[in-house]
């Protein structure tokens, strides 16, 4: 498969919201990278001829390939929405995770992020953590697909 760039690089934050205890993930990656990883050329992401259940094809993927523990529990996150941005080059995709730290109890967080790995020979994920005032800044490849973090109070 041909690729029409060579630097193949996700970007996700998490944001956490802390006057509606969420945490707002946002992920920005290539379309012809999400098209080829989801060995679905025809869903037309971003046309106005793209498949109308394109949205619940991409809320799959991401679900299979970003999973959030907190305090070694899977977390659940809800699919917001997505937009093309300016350059027609990028997509962000939009998740959300309701009442995130409620009473306080989340201590640590770990991600395993697989995002377009299988597809892509030199992937990596950038993952840009908010929470209160601790910054993390994890990148994730290959054979580093799974990172734990405190988040110490």
């Amino acid at each position: 498969i041909l690729s029409f760039h060579d630097f193949h690089v996700t970007h996700t934050t998490l944001h956490y919201n802390s006057d509606l205890q969420n945490m707002e993930i946002t992920i920005k990656v290539a379309i012809e990278d999400l098209e080829m990883s989801l060995e679905n050329k025809e869903l037309r992401i971003g046309t106005i001829n793209e498949k109308k259940n394109s949205d619940e094809i991409i809320k799959n993927y991401f679900k299979n390939h970003l999973n959030i523990y907190g305090n070694n529990k899977i977390v659940d996150y809800k699919f917001v929405g997505k937009e093309i941005s300016d350059n027609l080059h990028d997509i962000y995709i939009y998740f959300e995770i309701s009442n995130f730290n409620k009473n306080n109890k989340i201590k640590s967080l770990i991600l395993e992020n697989t995002i377009f790995i299988a597809t892509t020979h030199n992937q990596s994920n950038i993952v840009l953590i908010k929470f209160e005032d601790i910054d993390y800044n994890l990148t994730f490849t290959k054979d580093l697909n799974r990172q734990e973090i405190q988040l110490l109070r």
